[in-house]
């Protein structure tokens, strides 16, 4: 009797280590959920009227400056 629960014990051990060392039914919180992508990181710039941020690719950049609109850019122009 004894043998027979060593051996059942050992086949739940290598079955255990066979799954990776996790129960799917048990670490199933545990586990990364790669279903949500957010595509690639840009990098973004304060608008130097508003302070608002934009993405460098929808910026529009005037003399070294990064602008969220061409209001802003107007703006900035009529300031100076």
């Amino acid at each position: 009797m004894l043998f027979k629960l060593i051996i059942f014990l050992v086949v739940l051990a290598l079955i255990y280590r066979w799954l990776g060392g996790k129960l799917p039914f048990i670490d199933r919180a545990s586990s990364p959920k790669a279903d949500h992508d957010f595509g690639d990181i840009q990098t973004t710039s304060a608008c130097a009227q508003c302070g608002v941020y934009v993405t460098e690719s929808d910026a529009i950049i005037h003399q070294g400056k990064a602008y969220c609109s061409a209001e802003c850019l107007t703006q900035a122009k009529k300031g100076a």
